[in-house]
């Protein structure tokens, strides 16, 4: 049998020891433990982002793996640390919101706005109570290290979830914004900009096929079509933008070897409209 697997996902970056200490801590208590980083680079303090990137990338993991999320600014306040079991893995976080990527593929209906939602069946979850598997003297400021990381490695050595806490049957849910159509326009924002400076939107690539010809707005540019690559000279504006859709399954705004991003002095939040026309 595999040794268990350890998935982090955090906005600490990769120039402190917050990341690495983890490691460390979680390494102590189970020796077998193997470990992949999702991502370290969530901007700080960004709960949001973070839901996101873990609702796009969390089922590219193997089932028994145990995702650690920490993208914590409530840390030491009475949000609950918690425990949310699916059928794609196990994942200890805070109850703020950063999982609500992950359940919202479970949801038929997604509220419009933040609060308590059930769980829908098969999700269950615990409230991290019981302080016998916490790393002690406990930090009011670090629970990633102290109350998240060593509850996932005991998770891994097969504690059982009954005996980490109390079941809950509601979870703090953030909502990600929603594009909105009107006519013959899509118009979202962009959620999300990786390395490379791609610029990635709400709006779901697949809302725009069959639809006719696309063209794509933002700050003030145009590109006409979708391209089927980054280097898909069919479909480039004047300034090199083109748009297409990315691997995670959303429109995106990219500069074939550039950086998006800079060209248009933008981020997270800017506004993005897709035109569909038949003609």
């Amino acid at each position: 049998m595999k040794s268990p697997l350890l998935v982090f996902t955090t906005d600490f970056g990769l120039s402190d020891a917050y990341a690495g200490v983890m490691k460390g801590v979680a390494l102590s208590i189970n020796p077998n433990l193997r470990f992949i980083d999702l991502s370290h680079q969530i901007l700080p303090q960004n709960v949001a982002q973070g839901s996101f990137l873990l609702g796009i990338n969390h089922k590219y993991f193997p089932n028994h793996a145990i995702q650690v999320a920490v993208v914590d600014p409530g840390v030491g306040t009475d949000r609950r640390p918690i425990l949310l079991t699916t059928p794609c893995g196990s994942f200890v976080a805070p109850d703020n919101g950063l999982l609500s990527g992950v359940i919202s593929s479970y949801l038929t209906s997604v509220s419009a706005e933040a609060g308590l939602v059930e769980l829908p069946s098969p999700l269950t979850a615990v409230h991290l109570t019981n302080e016998k598997y916490w790393r002690h003297p406990v930090s009011e400021t670090f629970h990633g290290r102290d109350v998240f990381t060593p509850v996932a490695a005991h998770l891994s050595l097969g504690v059982a979830p009954e005996d980490l806490g109390e079941p809950v049957s509601r979870v703090f849910f953030l909502p990600l914004p929603q594009p909105v159509t009107n006519g013959d326009e899509i118009t979202g924002q962009v959620i999300y900009q990786d390395v490379y400076g791609n610029l990635i939107t709400n709006i779901l690539a697949e809302t725009l096929y069959g639809l006719g010809n696309v063209a794509v707005l933002i700050k003030n540019r145009r590109v006409a079509g979708l391209s089927r690559t980054f280097n898909d000279n069919t479909h480039v504006n004047g300034d090199g933008l083109i748009a297409l859709a990315g691997s995670h399954g959303y429109l995106e705004v990219a500069v074939a070897n550039g950086n998006a991003g800079i060209l248009l002095e933008a981020g997270e939040g800017e506004p993005v409209t897709a035109v569909t026309h038949s003609s």
